[in-house]
């Protein structure tokens, strides 16, 4: 005789639409915060290599002393 076999069912647990919709928000804002800092980052530099070429200056890339 062949046995029987067992059908289990199984329930699928699906995500509330509000948990998938934070769930994306969340990955959305992690990646406005890194860019964001990407671009506050350039700006200090670009502000802290303007004060470097200040304090030395140079004519046709070859540095010169201020008198």
């Amino acid at each position: 005789m062949k046995k029987r076999r067992a059908h289990r069912r199984t329930s699928h647990r699906t995500a509330k639409p509000s948990e998938q919709y934070l769930v994306v928000v969340r990955g959305w804002m992690l990646v406005v915060a890194f860019a964001i800092m990407l671009g506050i980052g350039a700006m200090v530099g670009q502000f802290i290599n303007a004060q470097m070429d200040a304090s030395t200056p140079s004519v046709a890339g070859v540095e010169i002393e201020a008198r």
